[in-house]
């Protein structure tokens, strides 16, 4: 057998940031679902199957000092990028491991209990024999109250995007060459197809297809990386939650809600006529297939927990006062439109005005969220759904008040490095935040200033740090753009990039220091 399995392994995964599986998200979801979750304000155990290039595992271990994490990918590529940079942030709670998930499930490596075991995406793209070994991984492992997070593509979302991923994988096997070729060389043939207009793709006019599709054919080098990894893989297969729930109960575990936080709040996303038909089914697994085919869901992000203890309401209020909330988004970008699985929906500006005012003076509790005048009379559980949903639309983020006393060099010193990367590729879009126990979104400019401020804490000078985010961006040979447009004169430049390192410094470089992300 190929020590890939049949999963992609000849293109690197991309080096992205999944913050759904930070500990402090999901314990948070725990709690929304009314379940008991671990507590981060004391040492826990932490381990990622499938890491790929360590960004998730790396920040998250940078955030908590007071975890031990570990990871594990078996392509060596990944495994050497991951260690880089964990030793270029000086990580001493960081280790990654290249083994397969046979080894790991074997006990071939000496492995403590853990609190929390994630998979991104991997458990649908693997063969049902490498699933087999993650569930005997997490029965070996997981401790009783442990978290284990599986995100997957699922059915029937998936039901008219089968075909074309068929497609792609059988043309593949037929044109030998680099990830790239092959990839170039599948488009055309797709591009005749709907040219010739294919009656798969004129009968088939769903939304979910309409998005995977533009995602094969649309894109740049960068993108072929999603592509390989998301359709090329022989064990790939989209999968029914009733399915995975089955088969993780082999391991003691029982379904505790989504990731996704809107999800613990059913009037925001099905009607009233569907909650009353969700209602009548009482099996818990059938019920969430049921929600599926309601949203024709095509991704999950299922939590389960190892031996899950409802809490009372007494109990859930106790957790929610040791819970706060913060901007991670500029107070004047914030919008109160929110997209949700089946419709839209806009938020009260007379609940989430009066929060978002005083979140922009500093992070909150929730205990000073619900003393607020706008909220009086709602309960706790009332004010987190509030701090659910503003962080489902990543415009704040909640957190543990636990996190707030956390050592950040750690995490500093991850951004560190995260910045430096910055003038040799722009892999690395994120930076850690102890605050939060988890990682921030960092555009280009702001990793580029953030290495100036780091450097020299005395700068704050624009124009010197714009000179130094020129040279950086002319190093890379990267454009610098205005409005749409490519600026072609070294002056428009400047003026451009000046412009927006002010902005940076004025509005961004506060959130930063309330996140504890710069010093």
């Amino acid at each position: 057998m190929d020590w890939h399995d049949g999963y992609v392994s000849d293109i690197d995964y991309l080096a992205e940031f999944f913050r759904d599986q930070g500990p402090a998200h999901l314990s948070f979801a725990c709690v929304l679902n009314g379940v008991e979750p671990v507590a981060l304000d004391r040492p826990f155990t932490y381990f990622e199957l499938g890491s790929g290039q360590g960004l998730t595992a790396n920040v998250l271990a940078a955030s908590n000092p007071q975890g031990e994490f570990y990871a594990a990918d078996f392509n060596p590529a990944h495994i050497a990028a991951s260690r880089e940079l964990a030793d270029c942030a000086q990580l001493n709670n960081m280790t990654f491991l290249e083994n397969s998930f046979e080894e790991l499930a074997a006990g071939k490596v000496a492995l403590p209990p853990l609190d929390f075991i994630t998979l991104h995406g991997v458990y649908s793209w693997v063969t049902p024999e490498n699933r087999g070994y993650i569930v005997d991984f997490i029965k070996r492992y997981l401790k009783p109250g442990g978290v284990a997070y599986l995100s997957y593509n699922a059915m029937p979302g998936w039901t008219t995007t089968l075909p074309l991923q068929r497609l792609i994988l059988e043309h593949v096997d037929l044109h030998p060459g680099s990830k790239h070729q092959q990839i170039q060389q599948m488009r055309k043939l797709v591009a005749g197809l709907i040219e010739t207009e294919a009656s798969y793709f004129t009968s088939n006019t769903g939304a979910n297809l309409k998005v995977y599709l533009n995602s094969v054919m649309e894109g740049d080098a960068s993108w072929s990386s999603y592509i390989a990894h998301e359709y090329m893989n022989r064990g790939w297969q989209p999968l029914y939650h009733a399915d995975v729930a089955r088969e993780l109960a082999g391991a003691k575990l029982d379904f505790v809600g989504s990731a996704g936080l809107s999800w613990a709040f059913p009037d925001l996303i099905f009607t009233p006529a569907q909650q009353e038909l969700l209602a009548a089914v009482p099996d818990a697994a059938m019920r969430e297939t049921v929600k599926d085919y309601l949203k024709n869901t095509c991704f999950r992000k299922d939590i389960f927990v190892r031996g899950a203890r409802p809490m009372t309401t007494a109990r859930q209020t106790e957790w929610l006062k040791k819970t706060g909330l913060t901007l991670t988004a500029l107070r004047s970008t914030v919008t109160l439109d929110m997209k949700f699985p089946l419709n839209k929906y806009s938020l009260p500006e007379a609940l989430y005005v009066p929060v978002l005012d005083a979140l922009a003076q500093g992070p909150k509790t929730l205990v000073q969220l619900a003393s607020l005048p706008a909220l009086a009379g709602k309960s706790m559980a009332e004010v987190a759904q509030i701090a659910a949903l503003l962080s489902e639309s990543e415009q704040a983020s909640t957190y543990f008040l636990c996190s707030a006393g956390q050592d950040n060099l750690p995490a500093q010193r991850m951004n560190r490095a995260i910045a430096q990367q910055a003038r040799l590729d722009s892999n690395y879009r994120v930076f850690a935040s102890p605050l939060l126990g988890s990682g921030v979104k960092a555009a280009l400019f702001q990793r580029l200033v953030y290495l100036s401020l780091s450097l020299r804490p005395e700068e704050n000078d624009a124009d010197v740090i714009s000179g130094q985010v020129w040279q950086a961006m002319r190093e890379q040979q990267l454009p610098v753009e205005q409005d749409g447009h490519v600026l072609t004169s070294k002056e428009e430049e400047l003026s451009a990039i000046r412009s927006t390192v002010k902005a940076i410094l004025e509005y961004r470089k506060p959130v930063w220091e309330d996140l504890q992300v710069l010093a």
